[in-house]
C-alpha cells in the first residue's frame, strides 16, 4: 500500500501544507488506497513533505509524486485532456505554486503576530517546551525568511503583497467562473492542486486580507465546500 508521509490533521482540513492536502486529494480522486504517516521533512528525500513510500521507492515532490502515480497506477482524471486543457492545466499550476503559495506562506508566517502564534503552534506546538520556540525562530528567520525574499515576495511592501495576491485570486475565480471543477464538469489533477491552495487559505483560522478577500469570492467558496464534501465528507463535523 502507498504511504503518504504528511505533517497532520488540524483545523478541519487534511493538512496545513497545501502540497499534502495535493497528494491526498489526487489518491481520493482515483481511489488508491494509501496509509497515512506523520512524516519529518528531514526523511524527506528532498528535505520536505509530502513524500511518498511504493514498491521500495520513495518519492518527493507533489508534482512528481503525481507524475509517479499516473505511470505506475493509471491517469483517469487527466488522460482525456486537450492539448489546450493541458496548456491551461499547466499555466494554472504555476501560478498556484510557483507565486500564490509564497503569498499565502508570507501571510502565515509574517503577517502579525497574533497570526503567527495560531501557525506556530499548529507547526511546532508537538515539541518539548524547552526548544520550541528557538526552533520556531530559527525556521522563521533563518529558512522562510530567507526563502521568501529569495522569492522576491516578502521585498514588496505589504499592500503590494496583498495586490499580488488578490490579483491571483481574480484570476482563480474567473478561470473556474460557474464550473463545477477547474476544468469543467469532470475534475482533474488541477483541481487536486488548486483546492490544497484555496483551502488552506479559506478555512484556516489564520485571518488575514487575503483570506477576507477570498471570501467574497462565492465561487471559490463553493469550490471549497464541494471538493470537501465530495473527497473529505469524513473530516466534516456533524
Amino acid at each position: 500500500m502507498i504511504k503518504l508521509f504528511y505533517f497532520k490533521r488540524i483545523w478541519g482540513i487534511p493538512d496545513l501544507s497545501p502540497f499534502t492536502v495535493k497528494v491526498e486529494t489526487y489518491l481520493r480522486m482515483v481511489n488508491l488506497p494509501y496509509e497515512l504517516i506523520e512524516g519529518h521533512v528531514l526523511k524527506g528525500p528532498k528535505g520536505k513533505l509530502p513524500y511518498i513510500e511504493d514498491q521500495g521507492l520513495k518519492i518527493s515532490d507533489s508534482s512528481f509524486i503525481i507524475d509517479y502515480l499516473k505511470q505506475t497506477y493509471h491517469d483517469p482524471l487527466d488522460q482525456n485532456l486537450t492539448l489546450q486543457q493541458r496548456t491551461s492545466l499547466i499555466a494554472m499550476q504555476r501560478l498556484l505554486e510557483d507565486h500564490f503559495y509564497w503569498i499565502g506562506a508570507y501571510y502565515r508566517w509574517f503577517s502579525s503576530d497574533k497570526n503567527w502564534q495560531i501557525y506556530k503552534e499548529a507547526l511546532f506546538g508537538h515539541l518539548p517546551m524547552i526548544i520550541r520556540d528557538t526552533v520556531a525562530i530559527t525556521c522563521k528567520k533563518k529558512i522562510i525568511g530567507r526563502q521568501l525574499y529569495a522569492q522576491g515576495i516578502s521585498r514588496h511592501l505589504p499592500n503590494e503583497i496583498l495586490q499580488l495576491g488578490q490579483l491571483d485570486l481574480d484570476c482563480i475565480s474567473n478561470f473556474l467562473s460557474d464550473k463545477p471543477y477547474m476544468l469543467g464538469k469532470h475534475p482533474t489533477s488541477l483541481d487536486a492542486c488548486a483546492f490544497g491552495m484555496l483551502i488552506n487559505l479559506i478555512q484556516c483560522p489564520i485571518d488575514t486580507p487575503l483570506k477576507q478577500y477570498a471570501l467574497s469570492k462565492s465561487n471559490l467558496v463553493n469550490y471549497c465546500h464541494q471538493m470537501m464534501n465530495s473527497f473529505f465528507p469524513d473530516l466534516i463535523e456533524k
